[in-house]
């Protein structure tokens, strides 16, 4: 009994320490719970914005900012880029074989026409000349002869003659007889044979004299060479030998350039006209002439050449002025601005620069229309004004264009529009 009584008693203590326990679980069952749900609310809460707010950027419209294209009254001048050329500019090879003995020019120097710039030792030369002129003296010595031998034949022709006649004479007198008179007479035409190979033969001699003159006058002439001159009156701008150097006559293969001469005064200017302003350009017509190089100065410049065809590609008409160059303070390959005057001024139509987009297809804008969308039109395009752009074709007055438009412009987008 007191056993039962000892088990019941604990089995009464031991229920009451089950409940807290449950308790805690229940408590701590419920904490995850909300843990779990807090977390997951805002979560939700956060992608519903976002996709609400790319909903909105989807369905935002592009902001473009637009200019209308206007006509605006061109330039009173036209100023456009040129190269300096030189009017002549050379190469100086030698005309004759040899070593070059002494230089008189470096590059720099001016030349007038003429002018020594170096001279060649001709060994080989000298001996050809040599030999040309013993040729030439001993043909002249020949001819001497030769001239002998004809007054020689000549007298005999002549003493033959007088002989015939005197002998006809007696044979028509019977002193002699008809054979005799035959043999004078025969006598006589051997006289004038010798006679005639003697002019002949002295013919021969003073054709062989003429061409021993020419080649000695061929070789000396090529001795001359051995002096290589300016041709005209410039400036040395290359300069590519040294003394002692074997030099080859010619302008090709072994040969080599020895000078470069270039006429600067006066010098050329190559400009290439747009299509805009060929109506403006003609020949005879002033223009200035501004070197970056040379701040402060103008240059007069004349219109002397116009090609009247324009280049396929760039649409540009070829214009060549001259300035007189006479201090020869420009260069040949010089970069320079040329300012012509536009008296025929009228208005043309302007879109800002930054409107402009170059592609493979050429230039072109970015316009807008009445209904907010977007067409891309290819444009011509004239004088690069920097801010603004001259525009000759593919745009009309009032045309609305994208200031830098961006990728989001595209064909038939539609956009929101601010005016610049």
């Amino acid at each position: 009994m007191i056993a039962q009584e000892t088990g019941a008693k604990s089995n009464q203590r031991a229920k009451p320490g089950r409940g807290p326990l449950v308790a805690f679980f229940l408590v701590l069952a419920c904490l995850v719970a909300a843990g779990i749900v807090g977390g997951l609310l805002p979560r939700l809460s956060r992608q519903k914005g976002l996709l609400a707010a790319s909903q909105e950027v989807a369905e935002r419209k592009p902001v473009v900012i637009v200019s209308p294209a206007h006509f605006a009254a061109s330039r009173d001048t036209i100023d456009l880029p040129g190269d300096l050329q030189a009017v002549i500019e050379s190469p100086i090879f030698a005309r004759a074989d040899g070593y070059l003995k002494t230089r008189f020019a470096e590059m720099g120097d001016h030349v007038k026409a003429g002018q020594p710039m170096a001279e060649l030792e001709t060994p080989e030369l000298d001996q050809q000349i040599s030999q040309a002129r013993a040729t030439l003296a001993q043909t002249e010595s020949a001819l001497k002869e030769l001239q002998a031998d004809l007054a020689l034949a000549r007298a005999n022709l002549g003493l033959s003659k007088v002989t015939r006649d005197r002998w006809q004479s007696l044979v028509q007198k019977g002193v002699f007889s008809r054979q005799e008179g035959d043999e004078k007479q025969a006598d006589l035409a051997v006289k004038e044979a010798q006679v005639a190979k003697a002019e002949a033969t002295l013919g021969t001699a003073q054709d062989t004299i003429h061409a021993s003159q020419a080649n000695l006058a061929r070789f000396e002439q090529m001795k001359a060479f051995a002096r290589v001159t300016a041709p005209f009156d410039g400036v040395v701008t290359a300069r590519n030998v040294d003394v002692g150097v074997l030099i080859n006559s010619g302008n090709g293969g072994a040969a080599k350039e020895m000078f470069r001469v270039a006429q600067i005064q006066p010098l050329r200017i190559f400009v290439n006209v747009p299509q805009t302003y060929v109506a403006e350009i003609h020949a005879g017509q002033q223009a200035e002439l501004r070197v970056q190089e040379r701040p402060g100065k103008v240059f007069p410049a004349r219109v002397s050449e116009i090609s009247t065809s324009l280049d396929a590609t760039s649409r540009a008409m070829l214009a060549i002025l001259v300035t007189p160059n006479p201090d020869a303070t420009l260069y040949p390959g010089m970069y320079a601005q040329v300012r012509f005057s536009a008296p025929n001024a009228k208005p043309v139509l302007r879109i800002p620069g930054d409107a402009v987009v170059l592609g493979t297809a050429g230039p072109h804008v970015a316009t807008v229309g009445s209904d907010h969308i977007v067409h891309f039109k290819n444009i011509g395009i004239g004088l690069d004004l920097g801010s603004e752009v001259e525009v000759t074709s593919g745009l009309s007055v009032g045309d609305l264009v994208i200031s830098n438009p961006t990728d989001a412009v595209q064909e038939n987008a539609v956009v929101e529009v601010r005016n610049r």
